[in-house]
């Protein structure tokens, strides 16, 4: 071999390196029938939040932050003098508020690295026909749901390890349509393309060479060309999540559609250099990009450093408040012996069961509450009866170890297998046609019926669960008692139930109920991976009444139950407040407790939808019916304007109005003498709730790359992949604007997650060293981490110590 051979094979190892680190940059989106809150960022948080910004300006053509005018607005109003000069300090600027002002007020122009395409389009602007940027996306976009929708179809080798790049180039290889939208023929130049992706990054090194002079440079070029079909790359990276989740490691999926991308930019190249007089302006353009990089990113991050000062002023003024309340009553709390309570619910720490746990503990002093995540520990996937598909029930950066069915009579649904013929006559080409036709009168009478009656929207899975028994198993095997026992012991120590529990102990799930609503699983519990709490409170509450693992429990895991104790299954229906308890007594004397709840709750939240002053029939009416209305596209605003994560007893925020703003974690550290148990807060539903803060962050700040845009013109892609907005563009992601907007002012105020944790500074310092994405959450400044001591003083978590703050 050479030495010009052997300089070749090095550049394509490190080129199918770079590859695959601007792959791993895209972070995953789950397809609708699981949607779960994701950070859009997460593969990034090992990099500072403010340096994140300045790339995704660059590459992404994005923001991270709210217009300066925005700001500006939030003066006086929101942000005070003591909020601005306390982020001056923290940014190190000796500048005076009139200067703050006056420089945020100043207009700044940002740089975005120009794709080939785009720089394409910009000397053909006279042109008529679609500019090179939008036709690209569009024949990728709408290539990709087809090949979701029908992958059986295509021609390619499905074997092949490659077959989406392989799928991909047999239909662009025949596709007229361009033609006739570009008057150009790129016919013969796709069929130039290599079949092996290897081959053809092995045909694009040399051009590569020509204007990529680092690594730095020619990664950033990768991951630009991912952004501008960012939410079909969203995808690719779930793929390649949930075989990662299987063990099996690498960004396959991704790379498949960079590989798409990569082979569109040199057939453009290529056609360029044979059509275009401007050919060496192109590379010149390209050369000095790519050369300047570093320099146009570090001065990117400079040019918002000022905005970045004003996001962190805007939080102060949430923090604060927040903190010197939590300060106020860690001081003037008093620790006494718990009396035995009358009733104990326990709710998922989701933030909209913090108004209904104060509700519901206001009915008796004798109620106790408590926060704990809402698959209530269980890591199972649960497998519908008649059905080979299995559903996760537990968070989404975790894989199922234990799977659940349900045991009854082997006799199928008589109303499911023709509604499934129905809909799949639907799908064939043969006869989707007539079957539209025929299903005419159909289809108006069941608008009539939506329309009019307001009937609900059955679960398409839940509506099967029954009240049999369940069945738990690992690798097909049952659990045994033993297993049984060890499981629930767990479950009872994590959430403080090992000991002192009340005669009733209700296991609150929730989840959303809405009509024609495709992000409807963005509504239900995060931590059931966009499902409702159902299946797991009711496989729970089952083990825990189960004399047999009771008495387990006692022998083998030293936790007596007592025999009075009985465990319900219940659920929080959050989009109309309704607390519905399984197989509740008739006469049991804590039911008119919960529709008290009930009727409070709903009334704290009739201000949102100008009600205030109702009646709490009419409020129980109008919840309900918004739940039915397959028009209405706010149904709810799930966890809009969250802000804070409380790990804490629930003593120190009782008396508190957080105005469903906080995520509540139960946390006695008394009772946790090793902290395994923060540990397992802190590496699991604070990273969860970073996930759900920043997806409402980044749909705020940039809708039009990290929101899914109008909710009215949706349309959903290959049943349940994703929405486009309209009929095509680019697959979208995250939150509908109605989600986060009521058509006149914001209902989410974009502030980075607040953690506040009630334990003691080293034993917090220690799981942050010990856990890397704790560390980078922290350190790299995704969320705020603040200590609150047993004296009451408060520390935050800077340059990777503690610093206390003063309120």
């Amino acid at each position: 071999m050479s030495a010009l051979q052997i300089n070749v094979d090095i550049t394509l190892q490190q080129t199918e390196g770079l590859l695959a680190a601007a792959a791993r940059q895209i972070a995953p989106q789950w397809p609708l029938d699981q949607m779960i809150a994701v950070n859009p960022w997460w593969p990034k948080r090992a990099t500072a939040f403010t340096a994140v910004c300045a790339e995704q300006q660059l590459l992404a053509g994005t923001s991270c932050l709210m217009p300066a005018d925005w700001y500006l607005a939030q003066w006086q109003q929101q942000i005070m003098p003591n909020h601005l000069q306390q982020a001056l300090l923290e940014a190190g600027l000796s500048l005076s508020h009139e200067q703050a002002l006056a420089g945020l007020a100043q207009p700044t122009e940002l740089s975005q690295w120009q794709s080939l395409p785009t720089l394409l389009a910009a000397q053909n602007k006279a042109t008529s026909s679609l500019p090179w940027p939008q036709l690209i996306q569009q024949q990728l976009s709408q290539f990709l749901a087809l090949y979701y929708q029908y992958p059986e179809r295509f021609n390619a080798d499905a074997s092949s390890p490659d077959h989406a790049y392989h799928s991909w180039l047999s239909v662009v290889r025949q596709d007229k349509g361009l033609q006739v939208l570009t008057g150009q023929d790129l016919t013969a130049l796709f069929v130039a393309l290599p079949d092996s992706p290897k081959a053809l990054l092995q045909q694009l090194s040399p051009w590569f060479a020509t204007w990529l002079p680092t690594a730095q440079a020619q990664q950033a070029y990768f991951e630009s060309l991912l952004q501008s079909l960012s939410g079909w790359a969203g995808w690719q990276a779930w793929l390649d999540w949930q075989q990662a989740l299987q063990g099996q490691q690498g960004q396959h999926a991704v790379c498949q559609l960079l590989y798409m991308l990569l082979g569109w930019d040199w057939v453009l190249w290529q056609h360029s250099k044979q059509h275009n007089p401007q050919h060496q302006s192109l590379l010149q353009a390209l050369q000095q990009q790519a050369q300047h990089y570093a320099k146009t990113l570090a001065q990117t991050e400079r040019l918002l450093h000022l905005r970045q000062v004003w996001q962190r002023a805007l939080e102060l003024s949430v923090q604060q408040p927040l903190l010197r309340q939590l300060q106020q009553q860690q001081q003037q709390t008093v620790a006494t012996a718990p009396a035995r309570p009358l009733l104990q619910a326990a709710f998922c720490i989701d933030v909209r069961s913090e108004p209904m746990r104060r509700a519901l503990e206001q009915q008796h002093k004798q109620i106790q509450t408590l926060g704990f995540a809402g698959f209530f520990g269980l890591p199972v996937a649960f497998k519908a009866t008649d059905s080979a598909l299995s559903r996760p029930q537990l968070p989404g950066l975790l894989a199922p170890a234990l799977q659940v069915t349900q045991i009854r009579a082997n006799t199928p649904t008589l109303s499911r297998q023709p509604d499934l013929g129905w809909k799949q006559s639907f799908d064939l080409a043969s006869s989707s046609l007539g079957m539209v036709e025929a299903a005419g009168a159909t289809k108006l009478l069941s608008l009539i019926k939506r329309a009019f009656l307001r009937t609900a929207a059955p679960h398409a899975i839940n509506k099967h669960l029954t009240d049999s028994q369940w069945q738990l198993s690992q690798a097909d095997q049952p659990l045994n008692i033993s297993e049984q026992a060890q499981l629930a012991a767990a479950i009872l120590t994590a959430m403080g139930l090992q000991h002192n529990l009340a005669p009733t102990v209700l296991l609150f799930g929730h989840g959303s109920d809405s009509c024609n609503n495709p992000h409807a699983a963005a509504l239900d519990c995060g931590a059931c991976g966009g499902q409702t709490g159902e299946v797991n409170v009711k496989v729970l509450a089952q083990m825990l009444n189960d004399a047999a693992v009771r008495t387990a429990l006692a022998s083998e895991q030293n936790i007596d139950i007592p025999a009075d104790t009985q465990f319900y299954a219940a659920m929080h229906h959050t989009t109309s407040d309704e607390l519905e308890v399984y197989r509740a007594p008739e006469q049991a004397h804590w039911l008119p407790w919960l529709a008290k709840a009930t009727q409070q709750a709903r009334q704290q939240r009739a201000p949102q939808f100008g009600l205030k002053g109702q009646s709490d029939q009419a409020l129980a009416r109008f919840f309900k019916l918004r739940t039915r209305d397959w028009a209405q596209v706010r149904p709810e605003w799930g966890l809009a304007n969250n802000a804070a994560f409380i790990v804490a007893p629930r003593s120190l925020t009782k008396n508190l109005d957080l105005q469903g703003r906080c995520f509540l974690h139960d946390y006695d550290a008394a009772q946790d003498s090793n902290f395994s148990l923060l540990h397992s807060i802190m590496t699991a539903p604070m990273v969860v709730t970073n996930w759900i803060n920043l997806q409402y962050y980044a749909s705020v700040v940039a809708p039009e790359k990290y929101g899914s845009g109008n909710k009215l013109l949706h349309n959903v892609v290959a049943g349940h992949v994703g929405v486009f907005e309209g009929n095509g563009g680019d697959l979208r992601t995250g939150l509908a604007w109605q989600s986060v907007h009521d058509g006149k002012k914001l209902m989410h105020q974009p502030v980075r997650l607040s953690v506040v944790i009630a334990a003691p500074k080293d034993a917090i310092a220690n799981i942050i060293h010990s856990a890397p994405d704790v560390a980078a959450l922290v350190n790299q400044q995704w969320l705020w981490l603040y200590q609150l001591d047993k004296d009451g003083s408060v520390h935050q978590w800077q340059q990777q110590g503690w610093q206390e703050t003063p309120l």
